[in-house]
C-alpha cells in the first residue's frame, strides 16, 4: 500500500497550501491535476511546476510524476481567456463558449481545456482576423451540468430592461429612501431570472434555500424591500415559492427526467398523488436524476449497458469501462431512482459499478465531490479534535470509547487510528457499531457465510485467530442485501468509505440505527447539506472546531 504524501501547493505569495495524498503519488500529471481541482474546488485550467535542483531550485513545467516526491512544492500557473485573471477565484467559473461564437472574438473553447499543459493562446483567437458572416461557428445548446449549492448564492443579471428599471430605483432608495412598487412586468421578468439560477443548482430548493435566495436579492437591490416584514424579503421568498413550482410544472411539460419523474403518470400503483413518493435528492446528490446525453435513447444505452457485460471481462480495459460508465450514468440513475432495483439484480446488470475505482467515480458523478480523498482528508484533519472530545467524554460512553481508542497507544499506523475514531464515533452517539462491523476469524467457515447472507448492511472483517487489534486484517469486506459487494479492502475505514459511496449510488437509506454516525459522515466530513444538522451532530461539530 502506497504511503500518503503531503505536497505544498504555492498560489502566489500571499497564499500557499497543503494537500495530503492518502494513496501516495498519482499516476501521472494529469491525475495530480484532476487532485487538486477537487481538493480546492478549482475549475480554471492551468498546468504545475516543480523546483527543479539542476537549475538552481528555479521553477520548471512538471512534465512527469516521477519529476517530485514527498514534502515537494509545486506552483499552479492559472491558464485563462484573460491574461489578468491568474487567481483563485471566489466563485470559480469554467470558461465556456457562448452561442453563437465569432471567430474575430476572443474566446474559450471547453474542448481546448481537456490539456492542461495548454498555452493561453490556444484558447484564444486573435483580434485581427477578418471574418465573413460565413465564418461565424453556430452551437447547438447543450444544458450545462448541475453544480452543488454555492456557499454565497449570486443574483444573476435580469433583462436589460429590468436591469435599468432596478438601477434607477435602488438610485432613488439610497438617494430619498424610496421603496420600489415593482409592476407585474418587472416583478416576472426578476422570479423568473431567480428560478433559472435556482435550477442551475437544484429542482427542489429547500425552504432555506429559497429564503436565502430571497434574502440577497434584496440585499443586492434594497429597492425591493418590502414595508410590513421583519427583514423585507418574506414577501420575496412566498413569490419565489410559487414561481419555482409553476416553473417545474413548466419544465415537466418539456420533458425534463428529473421533474417528469414526479408527475402523475409515472407513480406506481397505489400512489397517484401529487405528494406521494416525490423522488428527489435527500442526501444534497447534485445529479440526482439527469437527463440523457444529447442524441441518446432508452435502446442505445442499453445498447451500451449490454456492451459493458462483455468489457468487465476483458484485462486493462479501465478506460473504455470508464467511457461506456460515464456515457450511461443518466441511464444508471433512471434505473436505481425509479425502478429501485433489488441489489442482486442491480449486480447481475450493471457488474463494472462494483469496484473501488467505479464507486468512486459514481459518486464524483452523483455529488460532485470525491469520496475517498474527501472522506479521509477530513477524518485526518479532525482527528486530533475527536480524540481531545473522546477522552473527555464521561461516563459508560465515554468508558466504551476510550477502549476502542486503545490500539491507538499501541500502533501508529494511520489506518488503526482512522477505524478507532469511526467506531468511537458511534459510541458518542450512544449507537452501536458492531450493527454494522462484524468480525470473523474464519471466513470460509459455515457459520460465518450464513452471518454474511443474512446481513442487509453492514462490513464484515476477517482476522486470524489470536490476532492483536492493531494487526491488519485478512480482510475487510463490503455486504448490502446478503450479497458480497467489495472484498480484500484494506481497512475498516475504508469499508465505510466504500459503503457510503454504495448508499449513494444506490440511492439507499442510512442504516437507522447509525443515523447520527452517517449524518456526521456527510453533512461534517463531506460537507453534503453542511447548513442544516440534527442538534447531536450540530454539538459535536461545534467542539472540534473550537
Amino acid at each position: 500500500m502506497a504511503c500518503p504524501v503531503s505536497l505544498r501547493i504555492f498560489f502566489n505569495e500571499d497564499d500557499a497550501r497543503k494537500i495530503t495524498l492518502t494513496s501516495g503519488l498519482p499516476n501521472s500529471v494529469e491525475d495530480l491535476v484532476s487532485e487538486i481541482k477537487t481538493n480546492f474546488g478549482l475549475s480554471q485550467q492551468f498546468r504545475l511546476q516543480y523546483r527543479d535542483a539542476d537549475f538552481g531550485n528555479e521553477y520548471i513545467n512538471l512534465m512527469a510524476i516521477s519529476d517530485i516526491q514527498d514534502k515537494a512544492t509545486l506552483k499552479v500557473v492559472f491558464l485563462s481567456c484573460d491574461e489578468n485573471s491568474s487567481h483563485i477565484p471566489v466563485s470559480p467559473t469554467p470558461c465556456s463558449t457562448s452561442t453563437p461564437v465569432h471567430l474575430a472574438t476572443s474566446s474559450c473553447s471547453s474542448g481546448t481545456s481537456g490539456n492542461p499543459y495548454s498555452s493561453p493562446s490556444e484558447c484564444s483567437f486573435s483580434s485581427d482576423r477578418s471574418l465573413s458572416s460565413a465564418d461565424t461557428l453556430i452551437l447547438d445548446p447543450v444544458p450545462q451540468p448541475r453544480t452543488s449549492w454555492p456557499s454565497l448564492f449570486i443574483v444573476p443579471r435580469f433583462s436589460y430592461c429590468a436591469e435599468v428599471q432596478l438601477e434607477a430605483a435602488n438610485a432613488e432608495f439610497r438617494a430619498h429612501g424610496t421603496l420600489l412598487n415593482p409592476p407585474p412586468k418587472l416583478r416576472m421578468d426578476i422570479l423568473e431570472g431567480m428560478a433559472e439560477e435556482i435550477f442551475k443548482y437544484t429542482a427542489y430548493p429547500n425552504d432555506a434555500q429559497i429564503e436565502e435566495a430571497a434574502e440577497v436579492l434584496v440585499h443586492k437591490h434594497p429597492c425591493l424591500r418590502q414595508k410590513g416584514s421583519h427583514a423585507g424579503h418574506e414577501g420575496w421568498k412566498l413569490y419565489l415559492k410559487t414561481k419555482i413550482v409553476n416553473f417545474r410544472t413548466k419544465l415537466s411539460k418539456i420533458g425534463l427526467a428529473e421533474v417528469t419523474v414526479n408527475s402523475l403518470k409515472n407513480k406506481r400503483k397505489g400512489q397517484e398523488k401529487a405528494a406521494a413518493n416525490i423522488k428527489k435528492p435527500k442526501k444534497a446528490e447534485v445529479n440526482f436524476f439527469p437527463s440523457f446525453p444529447p442524441g441518446e435513447t432508452t435502446e442505445s444505452l442499453e445498447e451500451e449497458r449490454v456492451a459493458l457485460l462483455t468489457e468487465v471481462k476483458k484485462r486493462n480495459n479501465e478506460a473504455v469501462i470508464k467511457q461506456k460508465m460515464q456515457k450511461t450514468f443518466s441511464y444508471r440513475r433512471k434505473e436505481v431512482v425509479q425502478d429501485a432495483p433489488a441489489v442482486y439484480d442491480f449486480v447481475s446488470r450493471w457488474p463494472a459499478l462494483f469496484t473501488v475505482s467505479e464507486i468512486n467515480a459514481e459518486f464524483l458523478r452523483l455529488t460532485t465531490v470525491p469520496l475517498s480523498a474527501k472522506f479521509l482528508g477530513q477524518l485526518d484533519r479532525y482527528s486530533e479534535s475527536l480524540k481531545k472530545v473522546f477522552k473527555e467524554k464521561g461516563g459508560a460512553a465515554g468508558r466504551k470509547m476510550r477502549l476502542l481508542m486503545a490500539p491507538t497507544a499501541k500502533s501508529e499506523r494511520i489506518e488503526v487510528t482512522r477505524d478507532c475514531i469511526l467506531q468511537s464515533l458511534c459510541a458518542y452517539f450512544n449507537e452501536d457499531c458492531s450493527t454494522l462491523i462484524k468480525e470473523y476469524s474464519n471466513y470460509s467457515g459455515e457459520e460465518t457465510q450464513r452471518q454474511i447472507a443474512q446481513t442487509t448492511m453492514g462490513i464484515y472483517v476477517v482476522r486470524r485467530e489470536g490476532a492483536d487489534d492493531v494487526e491488519e486484517p485478512e480482510t475487510v469486506g463490503v455486504v448490502i442485501e446478503g450479497m458480497e459487494l467489495l472484498t480484500e479492502l484494506r481497512s475498516i475505514c475504508y469499508g465505510c468509505v466504500m459503503l457510503f459511496g454504495l448508499i449513494y449510488n444506490l440511492n439507499l437509506n442510512y442504516p437507522q440505527e447509525l443515523k447520527y454516525a452517517f449524518e456526521f459522515i456527510q453533512k461534517v466530513l463531506m460537507n453534503l447539506d453542511g447548513k442544516k444538522m440534527s442538534p447531536k451532530v450540530q454539538c459535536l461539530k461545534i467542539k472540534i472546531l473550537q
